[in-house]
């Protein structure tokens, strides 16, 4: 069975990816090939790259927004995303799209056209900070004759980007689903989080329409810029994936596995 997986935007709850890694690795699954936005694509190039989970989470306890919350006001983004380039190549160095062990795909979105850019050659590190390059926050990256944002403006679940490669099923993992808000936004991360993810909304439904299984960590409660919670993310995630595919055989032929998800998807409608 032939897994892609899917790994949306979503800032800092973005770790909670790892967690979902970590329990496909546990029950033997491994995806053939990855489709990566915003933090999606940056847990997809560790994991594509040879870093296992366990590493990531040490990686992501590390990171943290004050080493790249160096304000420098250029003109076009609050943060230079030179910081962001400089934290990734200290782990990824300059390694290109060919040399990793996982097939990657990273969307980004051309500033100027409105086109969404798939990137799946050149340095990855380059392809990745364009794709986390929120407008007005990051400054926008510059490939060949582009100027590239956060590919969440377009996709922020890059299921489609799967379907052409020889998979059998795709998982996708969505970490930007949230819950109804209880108070009014309270800083200016919290008001562009709320309004991206309303503008999110429907072309986030059109993409699962796509996807053969979804996992969706319950994070509503923990904003989008707090990287202080690894630990409670990383399990988050785990936990959605166990809830998620707990049950499903994958060694099972594609046909099997098909009738298998239509009388699952059938239960939740009912």
């Amino acid at each position: 069975m032939r897994i892609g997986l899917a790994l949306s935007g979503g800032a800092a709850r973005g770790i909670a990816h790892v967690g979902v890694l970590k329990y496909l690795e546990e029950q033997g699954i491994k995806p053939c090939c990855i489709a990566g936005t915003s933090a999606g694509s940056i847990v997809g190039s560790f994991y594509a790259s040879g870093f296992t989970p366990s590493e990531m989470e040490i990686i992501a306890s590390e990171m943290s927004w004050k080493r790249m919350l160096r304000v420098s006001f250029p003109r076009k983004g609050l943060i230079n995303s030179k910081r962001l380039l400089e934290m990734l190549e200290a782990y990824l160095g300059q390694i290109t799209f060919d040399q990793l062990q996982i097939p990657l795909f990273v969307n980004a979105v051309d500033l100027v056209s409105g086109e969404e850019i798939v990137i799946n050659e050149g340095i990855v590190i380059r392809a990745v900070a364009a794709s986390c390059a929120i407008p007005g926050i990051f400054t926008p990256l510059r490939r060949e004759n582009r100027l590239l944002v956060d590919g969440g403006l377009l996709d922020n679940i890059p299921v489609k980007h799967l379907r052409d490669a020889d998979i059998d099923k795709i998982i996708a993992v969505n970490v930007g689903r949230e819950r109804p808000l209880q108070k009014e936004p309270g800083n200016i991360f919290e008001i562009l989080a709320q309004s991206s993810y309303i503008i999110r909304c429907q072309r986030d439904a059109q993409a699962l329409e796509q996807t053969d299984i979804l996992i969706e960590p319950d994070l509503g409660d923990i904003p989008f810029y707090d990287h202080s919670r690894v630990d409670l993310l990383v399990e988050r995630g785990y936990q959605a994936a166990e809830k998620s595919l707990s049950g499903i055989d994958f060694s099972k032929s594609p046909g099997r596995l098909n009738r298998w998800l239509t009388r699952q998807k059938r239960r939740k409608k009912g």
